[in-house]
Formats: structure tokens, C-alpha cells, sequence
């Protein structure tokens, strides 16, 4: 079973004991089990056989069992003896957005009482539908119908499509076989290519381009990756395999003096390459995999050792991988004026930090402890980082609690930072902000009342319900709640899930332009499932003079690991140094964060 397959065969099971009426503990262990093994960067079986199945956030002594009885048999009796207490269907209904639990339940219910065409679930809900028998259901309306017949199309429409891999999970696999092809003397260099190399959301196949003295034993040697379950194809320089996740490797290998062209060649984008070729016809130059000829009169073959010799010889700079789309880069390299794009380790601080505050929180809770996460940034370099708590459960709650809730957690984090016992004493060079994210809500209010503001140093506001509103609608919604005293980052704007949730619509330009007038900075998520801002928009923003910082929304402290992954989105958008606020130094960052 894949990471995604285990992650959500623990959601099937945390939904089971919502409906069997467990307690609300054992369910949030369950769903943070899950959350933990689908962020996870490495193959679950991988951790298993490690003997490291409870170093895992979520994963203690009772789960960690039934994990084994499941790799080893192959099944696990506990899940299967709790999944057999639930209907039938209710589980292929929780793949729908939009259903939950009680909602699946219920439809499972009706389902069972009536004669309902069709062989599958979602044959049978769409008689259901057809039949408008969820109209005699209390609690089911007409606008909840279309609600569930929409899901349910949207579900169907992306059945056929091939499951695309998250760029962190396609790169731990790339870089597990490229280090296993490495441990072979003859090879020089090894390197993922395509969409993975450009950094992608979301990649297909893997590819990977070996530059090795000995093709016949290298391959060989390939072969014998412990991860391969088939063989699809063996040629004289390319292998295509399965590996034991079921995604597709292609391994091209070549001499060590064609590997620049090679790399260059498949690294794309397919427009990119289209575009060189054309930029190379004027020059009188052929392109292929293999070199450069001249286009006329000439066989010699050129070939280059490195993607900078290629493209020196082209007369242009070597452009970024992540920066071959086609959308101007070839030009800007003729004219040796690439932007000098942002690294890791420009980064300083992070902001969008959860902790593990007990408190009735809106939203999930941080798992580690302010000393941990300090401790983690100074292992990262870090100045300074914001701990942004999720806002109280706002909900049935009155004001004077909710601000009751918000003094409470300040005097604690301000007694860890005074202590000489705690936090400060080991972490004198960094600056801790005591911050908050909060909901943006349907109306554009802010799920915390005007009071609870004096207890933050800033606020981090975002969406996490109502995504399916109008542009016009949703745009007031986000003015209005970006218009808060206090309010500096505006997070995941687009609210995406990938492959679960699309992003949703609003009037961008006019968000850009609010933002960067009113120097509120635009979030760039480093989380697996976010990567949000994407690239596209990020570019876009830059046009309107807007700024931005790269976050990870860790829930854990493993999690601020995760910060390449939101600089792989800002390198695609084309960020450089100076367009990312988390850049600057503490005293600098501080004037934004307080007084800019």
C-alpha cells in the first residue's frame, strides 16, 4: 500500500468511530495519524522495517500494532473488524468533498432501503439523486442535492485520470534510486529530470539521467534497486521499471561527454525546448539529445559535458530549471539578465509555526512544544519565528471567553520566553513573535473579537470554509478581512488542496494591489498539499508590486523541514531575495512586521 492508500485507510477508520460514537481523542489520533503518514517524505513499509513506526507524529503503541499485523499480512483484523461495522458505501461517500461522515452515513442508510440501480456506490447515489430521494430526508434540501450531484460529477470526472504524485513524495523517491545508482563506481553524475527537476506540484513518471564510463553495468547494477517490482523495457542506454508503488522510473544513461545535452534535453518543459530549438535555427544550430550540430553542411556532432557549456554555446546563460516554461527566460538569458533567484538559505525566519497550546482551537492543533520548535530554528539559522495558533473556537462562544482564551496564552508564552529555565535561556539570538491565524469568515469578519488583537504582536488571516462563493463575493469576503488592525500575512490565498479541493475564485489583481498597498505580505505555503500561492499567481503578484513570505504551516517540528518545497513555488514564480520579506534580518523584519 502507497503512503495515500495507508493515510486514508486511517480517515475510513477515524470516520468509523465518529459514527460508532468513540471518543473524540481516539478519533483525532486516528486523523492525525493520517495527516502525518500522507505529509510523510518516505515510504511507510521503509519506516516499518526500520523498526521507527512510532517515531512518527500519531503513531503510538496500539496504532504501530495494527501497522505491523498490516504489513506483514497484508491486512489488519482491527480495521477490518471496524470497517464491517459501517454500511456499505459509506466509505467511497468520504472521497466526495463536501461529505462527511454523518452525511455518508445517512445516504449508506436510504441506500439500504431502497431498490437503487446500479452496481457501485456512486451508481447507486446517482439513482439516488436522479430520483431526488434525498429530498425526503430531513436536513436535505435542494441547494444540498446539487451540492452532493456536484461532488459526486467532479469525483467521476477525474476516476479515469492517471494519480499524479505531490512534488515531495515523486522527490523522495527520485532521490532514494538516484542514491542507489550512485553507490556504482563508474557513475559520475545522476540527476532527476522533468517536471520533478522544475519543481512541479504535482509530477507523473520519474525520470533520470545517468552519466556513467560503463552503460551495460550500469544498467545492470540499476536493476538491482531492491524497489523495482518490473521491468516494462531494457534497451541499450534506457530502462523504464515500476517501482513497488506502482509509478513508473525511465533511467537514460550516457557517456559522462554528452550528459549536459542529454539533461538539458529532458529536463524540458516541452515549450521551452520548442522555443530553443527555434532561438537555435536562427543561429544556424541543430538541438537534439545528444548535442548541437550545425543545421546545414556540417555532421559534426557537439557535445557538452554540462547544461552551462550547452547553453554557453548557444550564447546564453544558463537559465534555472525551474524557470524553463517558456515564458521569457531565453530572452532574458541572451540578454544576460536573469533574475538571481531566491535560495534556502536566504530564508531567516518562519511565521506561520503551530504549537501545541492546549486550548479549544478552531482548527487542528500544533504537536510540539515552543522549545522544540525554537531549538529547530536555531538548527535552521533561523532570527526569528511567529508561533500562529489557529484563533479559539469562535462558534458558540462568547467574546469574553474567547479573549479570556487568547490573555491565557500569551502570559504563557511570555513566562517560556522570561524564564531563565526555558526557552530563552538556550535561544538568546532569536526572536519569538506571538502571533495567530485567523479564519477569514463567510462575511469577511475575522473569527476574533476586536479585543483579542492587543494579545498578538500580528496576525496571519486565511480561508477555511465557504470556498465555493462567488468571485465578486469572495473578493469583498478577503478585502474586508485583510482591512484588520494588525493583519501582515494573508495565507494559502487560493485555499487549494491538491488533488482533493480546487482553489477558489476571486479578483486576484485587486487582492494584489490591496496587499501591496497596504504592506500586507502574500503567503507562499511550503506544505505538501498547499504550495500555495501557485507559481502563476506568484508572478502576477510581482506585477502589482506585492510582497511575499514563504512559510511551512508546521503542525509539527519536522514539518519546518518542509520550507524547500515553498521555495521551489517562489523559484518557479521567479522571486529573487529582495521580494520576500523572511529574507531580512530580525531588526528589519521586525519594522515590517510591526510598524510597516
Amino acid at each position: 500500500m502507497t503512503n495515500k492508500e495507508i493515510s486514508q485507510l486511517l480517515r475510513n477508520i477515524a470516520a468509523a468511530y465518529e459514527l460508532l460514537g468513540e471518543s473524540r481523542f481516539r478519533i483525532m489520533a486516528y486523523q492525525q495519524a493520517a495527516d502525518s503518514v500522507e505529509n510523510l517524505a518516505v515510504d511507510l513499509r521503509s519506516v516499518w522495517e526500520a523498526g521507527n513506526l512510532q517515531k512518527i507524529p500519531g503513531i503510538g503503541g496500539s496504532l504501530a500494532q495494527h501497522l505491523d499485523e498490516l504489513f506483514t499480512n497484508g491486512e489488519s483484523s482491527h480495521f477490518t473488524s471496524i470497517q464491517k461495522k459501517i454500511p456499505a458505501g459509506v466509505f467511497d461517500m468520504l472521497k466526495l468533498r463536501n461529505v462527511g461522515p454523518k452525511t455518508a452515513y445517512r445516504i449508506a442508510v436510504e441506500m439500504g432501503k431502497r431498490q437503487t440501480l446500479g452496481k457501485t456506490t456512486y451508481e447507486k447515489l446517482n439513482h439516488i439523486l436522479d430520483t431526488h430521494a434525498l429530498l425526503e430526508l430531513d436536513g436535505f434540501g435542494e441547494k444540498r442535492e446539487m451540492e452532493i450531484r456536484q461532488s459526486l460529477e467532479h469525483f467521476l470526472s477525474g476516476m479515469n485520470k492517471k494519480a499524479r504524485l505531490l512534488y515531495p513524495e515523486a522527490s523522495a523517491l527520485a532521490n532514494k534510486l538516484c542514491e542507489f545508482i550512485a553507490t556504482n563506481a563508474s557513475v559520475k553524475s545522476v540527476t532527476p529530470l522533468g517536471s520533478l527537476r522544475r519543481k512541479k506540484e504535482t509530477i507523473g513518471d520519474i525520470d533520470v539521467a545517468v552519466s556513467t564510463e560503463d552503460i551495460p553495468g550500469t544498467i545492470e547494477h540499476t536493476l538491482t534497486y531492491p524497489d523495482i517490482t518490473h521491468v516494462e523495457d531494457k534497451g541499450t542506454s534506457k530502462i523504464t521499471v515500476l517501482l513497488n508503488n506502482a509509478v513508473q522510473a525511465d533511467v537514460r544513461f550516457v557517456e559522462p561527454e554528452k550528459y549536459g545535452a542529454m539533461v538539458q534535453y529532458f529536463t524540458g518543459s516541452k515549450y521551452h525546448n520548442i522555443r530553443l530549438r527555434e532561438y537555435a535555427l536562427q543561429k544556424g544550430y541543430s538541438l537534439s539529445e545528444y548535442g548541437i550540430k550545425i543545421a546545414r553542411g556540417e555532421t559534426k556532432m557537439y557535445t557538452f559535458k554540462t547544461e552551462r557549456e550547452f547553453y554557453k554555446f548557444l550564447g546564453l546563460d544558463l537559465i534555472p530549471p525551474e524557470m524553463r516554461e517558456d515564458t521569457g527566460e531565453i530572452e532574458l538569458a541572451e540578454k544576460h539578465d536573469l533574475p538571481v533567484l531566491v535560495e534556502e538559505t536566504d530564508i531567516k525566519g518562519d511565521l506561520h509555526i503551530h504549537s501545541n497550546f492546549p486550548y479549544a482551537s478552531s482548527h487542528d492543533l500544533g504537536r510540539s512544544s515552543l522549545d522544540e520548535l525554537a531549538q529547530k530554528a536555531l538548527l535552521l539559522n533561523y532570527e526569528y519565528i511567529g508561533i500562529s495558533d489557529h484563533n479559539p473556537k469562535f462558534s458558540g462562544q462568547t467574546h469574553r471567553a474567547i479573549n479570556a482564551v487568547m490573555k491565557g496564552r500569551k502570559k504563557y508564552y511570555e513566562q517560556l520566553l522570561d524564564s531563565s529555565r526555558s526557552v530563552q535561556k538556550n535561544t538568546k539570538k532569536l526572536k519569538v513573535y506571538i502571533m495567530l491565524e485567523i479564519d477569514i469568515r463567510a462575511d469577511g469578519t475575522l473569527a476574533l473579537p476586536d479585543d483579542g488583537f492587543s494579545y498578538i504582536d500580528a496576525a496571519i488571516v486565511s480561508i477555511h470554509a465557504s470556498f465555493e462563493q462567488a468571485k465578486d463575493v469572495m473578493t469583498a469576503r478577503i478585502l474586508r478581512g485583510l482591512s484588520y488592525p494588525k493583519v501582515k500575512i494573508f495565507a494559502h490565498p487560493t485555499a487549494r488542496k491538491l488533488g482533493s479541493r480546487e482553489g477558489i475564485q476571486a479578483d486576484w489583481p485587486t487582492i494584489f494591489d490591496f496587499c501591496a498597498s497596504h504592506h500586507i505580505a502574500i503567503e507562499i505555503n511550503s506544505s505538501p498539499q498547499r504550495l500555495d500561492l501557485p507559481d502563476d499567481l506568484v508572478r502576477e503578484a510581482v506585477q502589482h508590486g506585492a510582497m511575499f513570505i514563504i512559510n511551512t504551516d508546521s503542525h509539527h517540528v519536522d514539518h519546518m523541514d518542509l520550507m524547500t518545497y515553498g521555495i521551489g513555488v517562489a523559484r518557479r514564480g521567479w522571486l529573487q531575495k529582495r521580494d520576500i520579506l523572511n529574507t531580512r534580518g530580525q531588526e528589519e523584519f521586525e519594522t515590517w512586521l510591526l510598524k510597516g
